[in-house]
């Protein structure tokens, strides 16, 4: 025999049913990190700009955000949130600093439930910067020296015929000849009157 089912009894089933299907969705409904940018615990190079991207598993709802915290704990920038899109965006005013950064965000979901959480990157230091190589330094020679085709011909003067000068010698032979010629034009004299005396006393019949 059929028993019917009191209304109240088909309730309590309708609302049971109702709440075994929405229980997947009470359970879900959370709003955590899904993915970031940089990703946790990443060291990305210097410069940095930005941005830093947060994805969430669920869309946000009113109270939801993120603050980026630098290496001195205080808070550099905070996150702007699109809710539809469930994400949250860093845009960054000026590069970061070399040095280790904290993510703190906040999820709140639709149907109210709040997850937060935390994660880091590091900004990497500058690489140094190469010293320039000086450049060698013209010597005054090569400053100053025109091409060839712009200088003037230079002149170039005879040399004056040096004047010959007296020679000492010369003059000392000079003041010696006038001396020794008139005595050999003495003892010429007295060699010839010699010779003559001679000859005559040779001759015979010459009176001695």
């Amino acid at each position: 025999m059929t028993h019917p089912i009191r209304p109240g009894r088909l309730a309590a089933l309708l609302t049971g049913a109702l709440l075994v299907m929405l229980l997947p969705a009470v359970v879900v409904a959370h709003a955590e990190l899904d993915t970031s940018t940089p990703a946790e615990g990443a060291t990305v190079p210097s410069p940095f700009e930005g941005p830093i991207v947060l994805d969430f598993t669920e869309a946000l709802a009113d109270g939801s955000e993120a603050d980026l915290l630098g290496p001195d704990g205080e808070t550099v920038a905070s996150a702007d949130v699109d809710r539809a899109g469930a994400r949250m965006t860093f845009e960054l005013d000026a590069a970061l600093d070399p040095g280790e950064y904290e993510v703190r965000w906040t999820g709140v979901a639709l149907d109210g439930h709040v997850d937060r959480g935390t994660f880091g990157f590091t900004v990497a230091p500058a690489p140094p910067t190469p010293e320039p190589t000086p450049e060698p330094t013209p010597s005054p020679a090569a400053s100053v020296t025109a091409p060839a085709e712009t200088l003037a011909p230079a002149t170039v003067e005879p040399l004056a015929s040096p004047s010959p000068s007296p020679s000492v010698d010369g003059g000392e032979t000079a003041g010696t000849g006038d001396v020794v010629l008139p005595i050999i034009v003495a003892l010429l004299v007295v060699g010839a009157g010699a010779v003559y005396l001679l000859t005559r006393r040779n001759r015979p019949g010459m009176p001695e």
